[in-house]
């Protein structure tokens, strides 16, 4: 019989290791993508904000969110953050400018994401600054809102 020969061994033992060897693999996730984004800062006029996120779904598919409780950000800082897509997973981190010689303090930022695939994401938000974070999936979809404290 050719099932007991050596070479049918040696053929089946090849074989078996590609299969778990393919198995083994990591999932392909597609190439990291880099996006900074500018926000506009503004005053809510509340004397005590806490630290949060409002997202939200315009008409055309774009992601805005407004940043609330920004810490010690005067008129002439800055707000800005860097977005990462790899997929679906989209990791945004927070970077903030106190600014040199604030006259007036801001405590809200908006940022809009224009640059999204109507899908579901599963985004992640961190501020270093603040030492906050938050996690959360939205589709993009028009309409859609959610808010969320920052930890």
């Amino acid at each position: 019989m050719w099932t007991s020969t050596p070479e049918f061994y040696i053929i089946a033992g090849v074989i078996a290791a590609a299969i778990i060897a393919y198995a083994a693999l990591p999932s392909r996730r597609g190439a990291a993508v880099l996006h900074t984004v500018a926000g506009e800062l503004s005053n809510s006029g509340s004397t005590e904000v806490p630290a949060g996120i409002d997202v939200s779904i315009d008409d055309a598919g774009h992601m805005v969110i407004c940043r609330r409780g920004l810490p010690d950000v005067g008129d002439d800082g800055a707000a800005s953050l860097a977005v990462t897509i790899i997929g679906f997973d989209i990791s945004i981190e927070e970077r903030l400018t106190v600014g040199k010689y604030p006259i007036e303090h801001r405590d809200t930022a908006t940022f809009t994401l224009d640059f999204l695939a109507p899908e579901r994401y599963h985004v992640s938000y961190n501020s270093d600054t603040a030492n906050l974070f938050t996690a959360f999936s939205i589709p993009i979809r028009p309409g859609i809102t959610l808010s969320r404290q920052l930890h």
